[in-house]
């Protein structure tokens, strides 16, 4: 099925391409002149990383693996998350840790390997909402750069440290981690 188009008639002046040229560059510098008389805090173009645009409430971003506030991971294997992600970006391996009777089952899980392949991930959220723990977060940054494809490879404690400074908390370790849980089996 075809569409018809209408030959539009142009006019002598729009022959010679002048006036529309001219047309052009009287709405370019009507936007140039309002940028320069504009305060800093209400022009459209940001100076980027100086200014940051804010981000709406529901974007999410970078992920973060929450801890508890002994410094131990909040996550306790369940695979929800892996399970619920349609893009299949998150890996895990679990191990048992701890008596089982001495715990009372309230952790008798925790991830050795949590990974999330980054460049795979389409930040739908579906991770978080799946946690039955409310382990892991997406937050609001949107700085993802990277030199190589394996610094996207987001691991356990990569996730645990993301916004450590941000928050106000100390960095996690590996060593750190096998301190903890040892101290936890005694």
């Amino acid at each position: 099925m075809g569409v018809v188009v209408k030959k539009v008639d142009l006019t002598w002046l729009d022959r010679t391409y002048l006036w529309p040229v001219a047309k052009g560059l009287f709405i370019t510098l009507k936007h140039f002149l309002r940028q320069i008389l504009t305060t800093t805090k209400k022009r459209q173009t940001v100076q980027y990383p100086e200014m940051k645009r804010p981000v709406s409430d529901g974007y999410r971003g970078l992920h973060e693996l929450k801890r508890h506030e002994d410094n131990s991971i909040k996550c306790v294997a369940c695979f929800m998350c892996a399970e619920a992600c349609p893009a299949r970006c998150i890996t895990i391996d679990a191990e048992e840790f701890g008596d089982l009777n001495t715990l009372q089952g309230i952790a008798e899980k925790r991830p050795v390997l949590f990974q999330i392949d980054m460049l795979r991930c389409i930040f739908c959220g579906m991770c978080q909402e799946a946690c039955p723990k409310d382990a892991i977060w997406l937050r609001k940054n949107y700085e993802l750069s990277c030199k190589s494809r394996d610094e996207m490879q987001l691991g356990k404690f990569d996730l645990m440290n993301t916004y450590a400074e941000e928050d106000g908390s100390e960095r996690v370790v590996p060593e750190s981690m096998f301190k903890t849980s040892n101290n936890q089996l005694s």
